[in-house]
């Protein structure tokens, strides 16, 4: 990931995705457009190959600069390079988020007895829409088979249940306050990326995770929601409290219901995008299996 500073001042975020196989370029596509749904902040573009020409074109002046001065391209514009050369993936584009933290990094400060940043990461989730945004950014992951945040599947630990990468557990400021952002919403390596592939390719011993937006799933959402909720309070960790009385847990009592609403409302964009999409020329098989599975097709 790169940050590109314009000579006006202006930022934008450059990101490679490394792609496996032909047509995943139109599958992150679609997953930046489910993101947007819920994380608009999190939006993305992907590059078009005049703009790829114009950053190789940058790489290539400093390159030549470097070469005449004799000196060596600077760390970051060098892993750039490296990146463009491979051409491995595809690029896309976003803005810079504002103020971005993540959980793991509060945990690791909170542990070395900093718990500052556990504590705003709380009060964002606690605040008017904090746990509801984080729903909707977990609706779009559940669509988009992105396992690399929260999974259903579960993960295996003995220390969290559902969470399985701390470090996309991210929030930035929005409007002035803090709240989540759904950076990384693509798992490049993960099956039901593929809006190719119907489901009938894909589920062999597990299910794609966006059957629990299905309005028959109410109780294994519900227990998914449980579950987050019970990651999220070991990672913020419990509130020191020395009356026998006080609340020991950093989110609100209602924390499971408000996760779950935002995850419910948050798939009504995801359907009303999808069904955009899928009613476009030449829709992908997998698009309309998945809209038919959740009774959102025809």
């Amino acid at each position: 990931m790169f940050l590109a500073t314009a000579t006006d001042g202006s930022e934008v975020v450059l990101k490679q995705e490394v792609l496996q196989h032909a047509g995943e370029k139109e599958n992150l596509k679609f997953a930046l457009k489910v993101m947007k749904t819920g994380s608009d902040s999190a939006k993305g573009k992907i590059l078009t190959d005049t703009e790829v020409r114009a950053l190789q074109d940058y790489i290539d002046t400093y390159e030549y600069i470097a070469d005449v001065l004799g000196k060596e391209l600077d760390p970051d514009k060098k892993a750039l390079k490296t990146c463009l050369d491979e051409q491995n993936g595809a690029w896309f584009k976003m803005d810079k988020g504002d103020g971005v933290v993540d959980m793991k990094g509060a945990r690791e400060r909170a542990a070395a007895g900093d718990k500052s940043g556990i504590r705003d990461i709380a009060a964002a989730l606690n605040a008017t829409d904090g746990l509801e945004s984080l729903g909707r950014i977990v609706a779009c992951d559940l669509w988009n088979g992105n396992a690399d945040r929260f999974s259903p599947h579960g993960t295996g630990r003995s220390d969290l249940i559902v969470t399985t990468n701390v470090s996309n557990v991210l929030l930035s400021v929005q409007n002035g306050n803090l709240k989540p952002i759904g950076l990384d919403a693509y798992e490049a390596m993960g099956a039901y990326r593929d809006m190719r592939q119907t489901l009938d390719n894909l589920e062999f011993g597990d299910y794609w995770s966006g059957r629990l937006l299905g309005t028959a799933q109410s109780g294994p959402l519900t227990q998914f929601c449980k579950q987050i909720v019970e990651d999220l309070e070991t990672m913020l960790g419990p509130r020191n409290r020395k009356n026998l009385l006080g609340r020991k847990k950093r989110l609100v009592s209602n924390a499971v219901n408000r996760l779950k609403h935002g995850i419910v409302s948050g798939a009504l964009p995801i359907k009303a995008k999808m069904r955009q999409v899928a009613g476009k020329p030449n829709p992908p098989a997998g698009l309309i299996d998945r809209l038919t599975a959740l009774n959102w097709w025809p």
